[in-house]
C-alpha cells in the first residue's frame, strides 16, 4: 500500500493538478502538486520516529494499526476531497494536510513491519521472511502503474480529469481499511511480550533521546 500510494500520486498528477490549483497554468499547476508530493517524504521520517516509538512502548500491533488507518484515511480523503472550484484555497490544504498523514505513516510503517516480521519469522526464515517488505514495495508499484495505463485506455482525457484520477485512491483507501482488519487480527510478536515483561519488572530504561542517539 505504501509505494502504491506514492505511484499513483506521481502516475495521476497531471490529471488532477489543475483541481486543486486553478487559475494556474498547466505547468506551475503540476510543480505546485509535485511539491505537495514532497511533503510526504519530509515527513517520513518523523513518522518513523514517532511510529518506531509507538511499537516499542505500546507493541508493533499497534503501531502498525495506527500506520495503515492513517495511510487509509489519507488516501480516501484525497480521492474524496472536493476540487479548487467547489471549496477553494481548502481544497490544496486538504492535499497537504494528506500527504502529510501519509508521509507520517509510510515512515512508521516500514521499521515497525520490519520489526515484525524479523521477529516473528523462524529463524531459518528471516530474511527470506524480511524480504517480502521489498517484494510487496515493488508489486505496489506495479499494480499503481498497470491501473494507470488501464484507466488512461479506458477512460478519455476529460473523464480522468474529472473522476478517473480519483479511482486509485479510494481503492487504496479500501484496500488499506481491509489490511487494517488483518493487523488487528494479528498476535503481538514474543520479542515485544518478553521485553515489556522485563520492562515491568525492571522500569528504569534509558531516556527516549538517548535511545534514539
Amino acid at each position: 500500500m505504501e509505494w502504491f500510494d506514492w505511484n499513483v500520486y506521481a502516475t495521476f498528477s497531471a490529471f488532477f493538478a489543475p483541481q486543486f490549483f486553478a487559475g494556474d497554468d498547466t505547468g506551475t499547476a503540476l510543480l505546485k502538486t509535485l511539491a505537495v508530493f514532497a511533503v510526504g517524504f519530509v515527513a517520513r521520517p518523523f513518522g518513523g520516529f514517532l511510529f518506531g516509538w509507538i511499537a516499542d512502548r505500546r507493541g508493533r500491533k499497534l503501531s502498525m494499526a495506527l500506520c495503515v488507518a492513517t495511510a487509509a484515511v489519507g488516501s480516501l480523503v484525497i480521492g474524496l476531497v472536493p476540487t479548487h472550484a467547489v471549496i477553494g484555497i481548502a481544497a490544496p490544504v486538504v492535499l497537504v494536510l494528506a500527504r502529510l498523514a501519509q508521509g507520517l505513516a509510510h515512515g512508521g510503517e516500514l521499521p515497525a513491519a520490519q520489526t515484525y516480521l524479523a521477529e516473528m519469522a523462524p529463524p531459518a526464515r528471516r530474511g527470506l521472511w524480511s524480504s517480502l517488505i521489498y517484494f510487496s514495495g515493488t508489486a505496489g508499484i506495479l499494480v499503481g502503474t498497470v491501473l494507470g495505463a488501464v484507466l488512461s485506455s479506458v477512460l478519455t482525457r476529460e473523464e480522468m480529469a474529472a473522476y478517473g484520477w480519483r479511482v486509485p485512491f479510494v481503492l487504496g483507501g479500501l484496500f488499506g481499511l481491509y489490511a487494517l482488519v488483518m493487523r488487528l487480527r494479528m498476535r503481538e510478536s514474543d520479542t515485544y511480550s518478553r521485553e515489556e515483561e522485563a520492562r515491568t519488572a525492571t522500569p528504569g530504561r534509558p531516556s527516549l533521546w538517548r535511545q534514539v542517539l
